[in-house]
């Protein structure tokens, strides 16, 4: 059993097809079949069960893959303690990031690190929430601003801010929305569904035993608000962006539903020793002035 098989077996569970993860790991597909059936003849265990659209873990891998993302999570925390010994601050960070760069104070943050460790290299990738947590667990990225609070034991979570969003509508909508059922009858414009705000609006529409009758998904909050504006249908956005908004004639604010969430910045505790996440959590810490992990902002929203 090596590191490259847990891998293989750790991607596989994630992605559910064996194509899937032999793009993200940058394999052929008859490699990473190879780890696999490896691993399970020297675990003695059958890990997948196969299937004509993918594979689905069985009750041997839900259990083994906890102790295959330990051990993955072993060797990078062992990885980053000796590039801490050693005073290495020579990288390149990878960070997921939602909503806009300016809400993030990503040029700060950046400019911060930059200016103490001139060696960093920083690659920024789009991903909602949900997509951003997952891609953190598999070591695809190294930190990732999200929406929500994530529970998993293998996550750090610094709190930066709390986010009030509320519900939009296209300005032709105004009078026809008088109810909850009103507004679930029409078309939404939603992030995909590991976003946050997609769970946001169909927990709100949930408790009142509603859903919305269609939706149209989009994976950026401008998209949103340009959708909203077009008339395609009611969304849920962040309210400074949603009053821009009203303010630019672009929409009306239904006042009936609101719900708040927190942004965080999101890690693996395994790399807690990593210099790079060291400099990043510092000039994060600088920027939003948080004093300690999960101690308050003090920013205004």
């Amino acid at each position: 059993m090596d590191l490259t098989q847990l891998r293989s077996f750790v991607a596989v569970a994630a992605e559910g097809h064996v194509t899937r993860a032999s793009e993200k790991l940058h394999l052929s597909q008859p490699t990473i079949s190879s780890h696999i059936r490896m691993l399970e003849v020297q675990l003695g265990v059958t890990l997948f069960e196969r299937r004509a659209r993918g594979v689905t873990l069985t009750r041997s891998g839900k259990i083994l893959l906890e102790d295959a993302q330990k051990v993955l999570a072993a060797s990078l925390h062992l990885r980053d303690h000796a590039r801490a010994l050693s005073g290495s601050v020579d990288a390149r960070l990878h960070i997921g990031t939602i909503l806009d760069a300016h809400h993030l104070r990503l040029g700060d943050v950046i400019s911060e690190m930059r200016e103490r460790y001139k060696l960093i290299q920083v690659e920024l990738q789009l991903a909602v929430s949900g997509v951003g947590i997952d891609k953190v667990l598999d070591g695809e990225l190294d930190a990732a601003f999200v929406l929500g609070e994530p529970r998993d034991a293998l996550l750090r979570v610094l709190p930066l801010e709390k986010q009030h969003y509320v519900v939009v509508i296209p300005h032709t909508w105004a009078g026809q929305i008088k109810t909850w059922q009103d507004l679930a009858a029409r078309p939404w414009a939603l992030t995909p569904p590991k976003g946050r705000i997609n769970q946001m609006a169909h927990e709100m529409l949930r408790a009142r035993a509603l859903a919305p009758a269609s939706v149209v998904i989009a994976d950026q909050e401008s998209l949103l608000r340009d959708l909203v504006a077009s008339g395609v249908g009611a969304s849920f956005l962040r309210e400074d962006l949603a009053r821009s908004a009203v303010n630019a004639g672009e929409m009306l604010i239904w006042t009936e539903g609101s719900a708040d969430t927190m942004l965080n910045l999101v890690y693996l505790k395994a790399r807690e020793n990593s210099p790079e996440i060291h400099a990043l959590l510092r000039s994060v810490e600088d920027v939003w002035h948080t004093e300690t992990i999960g101690g308050p902002s003090k920013a205004p929203i």
